[in-house]
């Protein structure tokens, strides 16, 4: 394999793009024949795009956490493949919404890192109907970690742009040394995690002003929301209170239950309009402060007199119904309300990740 090794390097010191085609890679692949080798070399790829963009992919990302738990897979036998899968198809939407940026491809590099351990490695190990074809003849879900790897080091994807020439061509020298040496030792690790950022302290959320629009001051008022809820109670239902609970991210829920545990069911333009009424009073909340963010879900409690209780919900993740926990769902909902850095939660900033998206 030593000859082959010198004789890629050549290739790639002449190839005008600093490219290493993929026919090479695969015949490099097909010639370990290993799937735990070949995966790990995958690994060790997206260790090496990750190392680029130390901020994006620190302790804090989640992206950080994906990887170290495929690279105690490979490397420890941790976990299984399919809690791997499990994993990453839970990122998947998330992570391509921001593939069109280097530090992007990284995250989309681990992506296609978790099919491979999944599918044991088929998309270079057992390519459907090849025939020596170049990464540009495949779509961009079908790419390897290793050319993700390639365009997150380089900046660009050179089959569209030249881009960084000589950054491309050293992440290919390094990726020719790294499989012969992977090879040679395949049970040590070629290098670690990138270096983590230190923990940060736990976040203090300051006190939300738009609290006060409700509770204190009342300039806003849900008195209409609570009567048209009323309105949909039966009444030979006997209740001590009402519990309310509107979630909203996308898509929206409404439940309600009488004090006795029964859920209430009430008609669909009902529920329409008042689920309508709930975002809308979101939307002017936040616009009175906007730094403070957007609730993403809110606990009214109706008491028999006609009072009620407000609980909004901005920070806590586990408050979140399991439903409407998706990623990118989320990431969405935050573009649409974006926030101040401070008022921004821990599990909120690694979603939201290095995006210049923080109001100031």
């Amino acid at each position: 394999m030593i000859q082959q090794i010198e004789k890629l390097k050549e290739i790639i010191n002449q190839n005008s793009m600093g490219h290493l085609p993929l026919p090479h890679r695969v015949d490099l692949m097909k010639q370990i024949g290993d799937i735990r080798t070949v995966q790990k070399v995958l690994c060790e790829c997206c260790k090496k795009a990750c190392s680029c963009f130390p901020e994006e992919f620190g302790a804090e990302s989640l992206l950080y956490d994906v990887l170290s738990e495929m690279d105690s897979y490979l490397y420890k036998n941790k976990g299984t493949a399919e809690s791997i899968l499990v994993s990453i198809e839970r990122l998947h939407n998330y992570v391509e919404q921001s593939a069109d940026s280097p530090e992007g491809m990284a995250g989309w590099a681990i992506i296609a890192l978790g099919y491979a351990i999944h599918y044991d490695a088929a998309s270079i190990l057992s390519i459907e109907d090849y025939d020596g074809e170049d990464d540009d003849a495949f779509d961009f879900e079908s790419w390897n970690a290793d050319f993700i790897g390639s365009i997150a080091c380089s900046g660009s994807n050179p089959f569209v742009e030249t881009g960084d020439v000589e950054k491309r061509k050293e992440y290919w020298l390094w990726y020719v040394k790294m499989v012969l040496e992977v090879s040679q030792n395949p049970n040590a690790k070629y290098q670690s995690l990138p270096v983590c950022k230190s923990a940060t302290p736990l976040i203090d959320i300051p006190v939300r002003h738009q609290l006060d629009l409700v509770k204190t001051n009342k300039r806003i008022s849900f008195d209409d929301i609570r009567d048209a809820i009323l309105l949909q109670i039966p009444s030979g239902i006997k209740w001590d209170f009402i519990d309310v609970l509107f979630v909203s991210c996308t898509s929206s829920m409404l439940n309600i239950h009488s004090s006795t545990g029964d859920k209430i069911k009430i008609g669909t333009m009902a529920t329409i309009n008042i689920c309508k009424e709930f975002r809308l009073k979101r939307k002017e909340m936040y616009m009175y402060y906007p730094k403070e963010g957007a609730w993403f879900s809110l606990k009214m409690v109706i008491n028999s007199n006609s009072s009620y209780n407000l609980d909004f919900n901005y920070d806590n993740w586990d408050e979140i119904p399991s439903y409407f926990q998706e990623l990118d769902w989320i990431l969405s909902f935050y573009t649409k309300f974006p926030r101040s850095i401070e008022y921004t939660p821990k599990w909120l900033r690694k979603i939201v990740g290095s995006r210049k998206l923080y109001l100031t």
